[in-house]
């Protein structure tokens, strides 16, 4: 049977008016069963006599349920030009269902593993290794200033550069630049680029850069944007639990690591600009692809930023700057959970980390005189994990 609308056999078909089709798996239909089996009028606008004239422009991404096939026995039709834009779509469509499920395969284990870096830079005690085999406790006295500082500065890769390599730290630091690794690794995998219509249509460019004709279009909707944003959440989230228990190590060093490790002498300054314009540049991503929860995260990020590098500050003007945009992302982050239902589970973590600003400005006056990090009165910074925001940084008059 080749006609399944009529039940009519090959033999009582006219060729001349219904032609038939035969795919690769050898199964014979008829072009008007096989194009109502492909639903070809939501592809292209048909002439009464059934011939193509032209595609529908704008076809919706993921609009088919499964990939076409032959309807005797699924086998593709992948070699039948009459039908090629429609298993090609299919079959995008189904590459990028593979690769969202596969983000998040990846995404989840990252965070868990992050989670628990969090929950071992916070309980683990301070012990120093000893001096690694190519590097010396002098060696990184080419950091400091000449009144004895240690400048914590510049983009967020050359900060984490400089902290992976002050000796004593490797074997502490080891997992979670490890883990740093890892999450760069998937966030330049989870990149836009990367992604299978991304990739056709950088082939279609090259293709028309020689001469040769494709009417592709590209939609840009069709890209996954979700765990790349969530990615660089989490890379942001994972260099600021290392800056806190950098802090951590030089809040809680002892004579005998000062004399071992010379960098440890020095005094500790941040300048955390960088790292509060990623916060903002992923804030500012987040609105426009309508992620709120990532927005979110990141106003929080921008707070904790400015807590710590606040700490550090022998400057009240930029201590005051730094409280007064702090702040307003306090502001704005609670207008986001106003706005978006989803994020009530975080009115918590805002409130948590506002009392956190607040709880810093009782020891500012002192701050201001003296850096927190050359004095007898240590203001200890804890890190105290949240599963779903990441780091918090309380500081404790001790």
């Amino acid at each position: 049977m080749v006609d399944y609308i009529e039940g009519k056999t090959y033999g009582e078909v006219d060729l001349d008016e219904d032609p038939v089709i035969i795919p690769s798996c050898g199964h014979i239909l008829t072009v008007f069963n096989m194009d109502g089996h492909l639903d070809m009028a939501k592809y292209y606008i048909m002439s009464p006599e059934g011939r193509v004239r032209s595609p529908v422009s704008g076809s919706q991404p993921f609009s088919n349920n499964d990939l076409k096939a032959c309807p005797m026995c699924r086998a593709p039709l992948r070699n039948i030009n009459r039908y090629n834009r429609i298993v090609k779509r299919g079959l995008l469509d189904e590459a990028t269902k593979r690769f969202i499920v596969w983000s998040n395969a990846k995404y989840v284990p990252l965070t868990d593993r992050m989670f628990q870096e969090e929950e071992r830079l916070k309980s683990d005690k301070i012990v120093m290794n000893g001096l690694d085999q190519d590097t010396n406790g002098a060696s990184f006295f080419s950091v400091l200033t000449e009144d004895n500082k240690l400048h914590i500065n510049g983009p967020r890769n050359s900060q984490l550069r400089l902290v992976r390599h002050l000796s004593g730290l490797s074997l502490r630091h080891a997992p979670t630049f490890d883990l740093r690794r890892e999450i760069n690794t998937f966030l330049g995998q989870v990149s836009e680029g990367e992604q299978p219509f991304a990739r056709v249509h950088q082939m279609v460019q090259n293709s028309r850069r020689i001469g040769l004709e494709s009417d592709f279009e590209f939609d840009t909707g069709v890209l996954q944007t979700r765990h790349r944003l969530l990615a660089t959440s989490l890379s942001i989230r994972c260099d600021l639990s290392i800056l806190c228990d950098l802090i951590k190590v030089f809040q809680e060093k002892k004579p005998i690591m000062m004399r071992t490790h010379a960098w440890m002498k020095a005094e500790l300054v941040l300048d955390l600009s960088h790292n509060r314009l990623d916060s903002l540049a992923l804030v500012q991503e987040a609105i426009n692809l309508k992620q709120p929860m990532v927005e979110l995260e990141a106003r929080l990020f921008f707070v904790k930023f400015v807590v710590l590098e606040r700490a550090s500050s022998a400057n009240m003007n930029i201590a005051e700057t730094l409280s007064n945009d702090a702040n307003e992302q306090i502001r704005l982050a609670r207008s986001v959970v106003k706005a978006s239902s989803s994020t009530a589970s975080m009115l918590a973590e805002i409130e948590d980390t506002e009392r956190l600003l607040r709880g810093s400005t009782f020891i500012q006056n002192s701050l201001m005189k003296k850096s927190v990090l050359s004095t007898k009165r240590w203001h200890k910074i804890s890190v105290e994990q949240g599963i779903g925001i990441g780091v918090s940084t309380t500081i404790l008059l001790q």
